[in-house]
């Protein structure tokens, strides 16, 4: 027998399968980075806000009554600005409106249908909040740096050698939870026209909606957080806590003055 193995691939040619490449990594060094015992949400303003708004709807075809409105409040926009205390606010209300639309009407009497019409009433504010003891904690980057030598004939820069340093800071998001809406409106038909041979009834395709919305909202961000009574690294001496924004370039001179 042969000692060469022959592989069969059914596909014509023999197997081309190998290891192209392989390296040992080497180790790298980690250096402790202590924040705190426990990243969670922290609440860090609760309040209510009134935003009022004011509509023309337009129903299907014309009613001589609205029977019901069911309205529901989403949010599609709550976006916090810092370092500022202003919160921007976006959405809209939800109307699902039941009216009776005439069929018919003869003598004494009004015959109609019960039918709906959906429509969805935009809105948009800002307002001011408090934060109550917890800030929200974002960092912004600092500027990148640059150092620059001297060409071989020390009359300029060499434009071949440049040292940088960049620094980019990740930072949680603040957002926004809402807790409950309530939604008070008044419904003002100002274009009816009369039905004929009945008093006080009229019909109306338009109508203005004035509302009151008042919404419960509740502002967050996941912060890193101390255990009460537990010992931290850096409790007696928060100076000597790392930071990446600590962008000074140490020099041989500086480095033997902390040592002594």
């Amino acid at each position: 027998m042969s000692s060469e193995a022959h592989v069969n691939t059914g596909c014509g040619h023999e197997c081309d399968a190998a290891v192209l490449k392989a390296d040992t990594l080497p180790e790298a060094e980690n250096h402790p980075w202590w924040k705190g015992d426990f990243k969670i949400p922290r609440v860090l303003s609760e309040f209510i806000v009134q935003i009022d708004s004011e509509s023309k709807i337009r129903l299907n075809e014309p009613a001589y009554e609205i029977k019901r409105i069911e309205k529901q409040i989403f949010l599609t926009q709550c976006r916090y600005i810092p370092p500022t205390n202003k919160v921007f606010l976006e959405g809209y209300i939800r109307k699902n409106i039941e009216y009776a639309a005439r069929t018919c009407s003869k003598g004494r009497g009004i015959a109609g249908v019960i039918k709906d019409t959906t429509v969805h009433v935009p809105f948009k504010a800002y307002t001011k909040v408090d934060f109550f003891g917890c800030k929200p904690q974002i960092i912004p980057n600092p500027p990148a740096l640059v150092a620059r030598y001297f060409d071989e004939k020390r009359m300029g820069k060499d434009i071949r050698e440049a040292d940088r340093s960049n620094i980019e800071i990740f930072n949680e998001p603040v957002y926004c939870e809402l807790e409950w809406s309530a939604v008070y409106d008044a419904d003002i038909d100002d274009k009816g026209r009369p039905i004929d041979g009945f008093l006080n009834e009229e019909e109306f395709q338009e109508f203005t909606d004035k509302s009151v919305i008042y919404l419960c909202i509740k502002l967050l961000q996941k912060q890193q957080v101390c255990w009460p009574g537990h010992p931290t690294p850096y409790k007696e001496e928060p100076q000597k806590m790392p930071y990446p924004m600590d962008t000074q370039w140490k020099t041989p001179v500086v480095d033997a003055e902390e040592k002594k």
